[in-house]
């Protein structure tokens, strides 16, 4: 990471150095608005190709026209897109107060109306964002701001889809924050706006419950939870309200609501109906079996003794061709036919029906055999297009290229990358990429903590972000750089860019243990950044700076696992500096 950052870009001032991950986050000074604003830049990768700058580059700008064509008062305002020296930037709204996330922590829950107020903010964003073609796809606590002045905005559009634009994302890639993805997003299939509504539905439940709906002790557990079990109600939701949250995390997205706009209009019916009463649920055991049964008429029993009933009229007797009809001329005349007449021939019996060719045993075996035959061809054809598909793919594909990642040289890692530059299908590029991507990490490791190291390991993402590796070399590196810097801004700056490389860490590690492991080391680098804060703060209120003590504190308690020891000592800290006691 980069000690200091510049001092301009474009018009624009740079304050200081807010975040970093793939891109980098500033706040600075607009001096012809006069205003305050942040910037996110695109971070420049060595040694990537000049394909890789461009699907870089492309990406960056979908973002900044993703948020850019949206203007509405929930989503956060993008102003300018622009480059600076070759460096691509983006400047957007900067938003005070804090985000949902910081108030759920503190908090714990929200009341039902609170956390209604805030998701029908979100949903008027998403209905506007979706109406034009921009499908959010991270939709959590995080990416919610709640301003001072009780504004609320939808931020980060980074990895948002247009619609009216090819997809970049190729199909089976997974984006996104796995607590609030749907079961669509997590196996990678085509998502639309209703993945969004399932995300909405799990923050409002956090939001009520206190706890996510889909919950484990790891990235696993989580996911397994989302695709396979129902999320159970929580108290404190009333049943219409429940009733709404139910369908927006249904698994079938065909059971949601089809758009934004319908879930607002069912979240309105929902404060509606308790507007008027409690709603009841018809479910519940104390009501009995009688709520929704309705009195039944009383039966008069017409052959009841001492009841005057008019008779029900008789129906005509009913004539067949099996039975003499009725006389309707009176008794039979002497000598004559029993019904008054004679017939001109006999009465007609039709003959009883044929015994069939084919016995019911005998068409019912048939009828099994010939499933089975059918079943069998179809197989048949799947296993020999199976075959010759493997065969053919066996045929055209040209064994990955042979690269020696042990101690690996510049002049190494440029001929692999002329190598992925002359690779002729997809799977060549994807094996080359990895491979880069595995001497870079290697390099960097026996270069220890060093500058070059930790460009290594960020053009190593550059060639495959979702390598948990990388992002564990590079948290560890930043972590033990961290005690050697005097300066404790700088210090806790890298201690937090550690945390973020830990949380991707574990995001993209796909071994249960390894995961575990991680997690462990993620909440002893929040603690690290919360001790850190806690003395930086102490020494400034020591010198009378309380408002800027203030604020370290209220950045830390973002990065500070709710739990944990100095997230107490954290927020003990700042109440006093809030004249709110210990």
């Amino acid at each position: 990471m980069s000690a200091n950052p510049p001092t301009t870009l474009g018009k624009y001032q740079i304050i200081r150095e807010i975040a970093r991950s793939n891109d980098i986050v500033y706040e600075a000074y607009d001096p012809l608005m006069n205003r305050r604003v942040a910037i996110k830049e695109l971070a420049t990768l060595g040694g990537a190709t000049d394909q890789q700058r461009a699907d870089r580059l492309k990406r960056f700008l979908r973002e900044a026209r993703a948020a850019g064509s949206l203007t509405h008062p929930n989503i956060m305002t993008v102003y300018e897109v622009g480059e600076d020296a070759g460096k691509h930037f983006i400047a957007m709204e900067y938003l005070d107060g804090h985000t949902l996330r910081n108030e759920l922590d503190t908090k714990g829950f929200l009341p039902p109306d609170r956390a209604v107020e805030i998701v029908t903010a979100v949903l008027h964003g998403l209905d506007y964002a979706h109406t034009h073609g921009v499908i959010h796809r991270d939709i959590k606590p995080d990416n919610i701001q709640l301003l001072s002045d009780g504004r609320i905005k939808l931020t980060d559009f980074g990895i948002a889809r247009l619609t009216f634009e090819q997809n970049i994302t190729q199909d089976g890639q997974v984006f996104g924050t796995p607590s609030y993805m749907s079961p669509e997003q997590i196996v990678g299939r085509e998502i639309d706006a209703r993945s969004d509504l399932f995300s909405v539905g799990v923050v409002l439940y956090e939001m009520i419950a206190g706890q996510k709906p889909f919950q484990g002790d790891s990235v696993v557990a989580i996911t397994y939870a989302i695709m396979n079990k129902e999320a159970e109600r929580p108290t404190q939701a009333n049943y219409a309200l429940w009733q709404v949250i139910e369908r927006s995390v249904d698994k079938s997205p065909g059971l949601r609501y089809t758009s934004a706009g319908e879930m607002l209009a069912a979240i309105e019916g929902a404060q509606r109906a308790v507007a008027f009463g409690p709603v009841i649920d018809p479910g519940h055991p104390a009501l009995g079996a009688t709520l929704y049964q309705p009195t039944p008429p009383p039966i008069v029993n017409p052959y009841a003794s001492g009841q005057h009933v008019q008779p029900f009229p008789q129906p005509p007797p009913v004539q067949t061709p099996y039975l003499p009809a009725v006389n309707p001329y009176g008794p039979p005349k002497p000598g004559g036919h029993p019904t008054g007449y004679t017939p001109s021939s006999q009465i007609y019996y039709p003959p009883p029906p044929r015994k069939p060719l084919i016995s019911p045993e005998v068409r019912y075996f048939v009828g099994r055999l010939f499933l089975a035959i059918v079943l069998v061809a179809m197989l048949i054809a799947v296993a020999v297009g199976l075959v010759a598909g493997v065969s053919k793919a066996l045929s055209e594909r040209a064994p990955p290229p042979q690269i020696n990642s042990q101690n690996a040289k510049p002049s190494d890692v440029d001929a692999a990358i002329s190598t992925l530059d002359n690779a002729e299908t997809e799977d060549q590029k994807q094996a080359t990429r990895q491979r880069i991507a595995e001497m870079l990490e290697q390099r960097a490791e026996h270069e220890g903590q060093t500058t070059q190291a930790e460009q290594d390991l960020h053009d190593a993402l550059g060639y495959d972000e979702t390598r948990a590796k990388s992002h564990r070399l590079l948290a560890e590196l930043w972590d033990g750089r961290a005690p050697g810097v005097a300066d404790p801004q700088q210090r806790i700056s890298l201690l937090k860019g550690s945390v973020d490389e830990w949380v991707l860490a574990v995001k993209y590690e796909r071994t249960t243990q390894l995961a575990r492991i991680y997690e462990d080391r993620l909440r002893r680098a929040r603690d690290r950044v919360g001790q850190e804060c806690l003395a930086h703060a102490s020494d400034l209120a020591k010198r009378g700076k309380s408002l800027e003590a203030r604020q370290v504190l209220e950045d830390a308690i973002v990065y500070a696992e709710n739990g944990s020891p100095s997230y107490g000592e954290l927020r003990a800290a700042l109440d006093q500096l809030s004249n709110r006691g210990p």
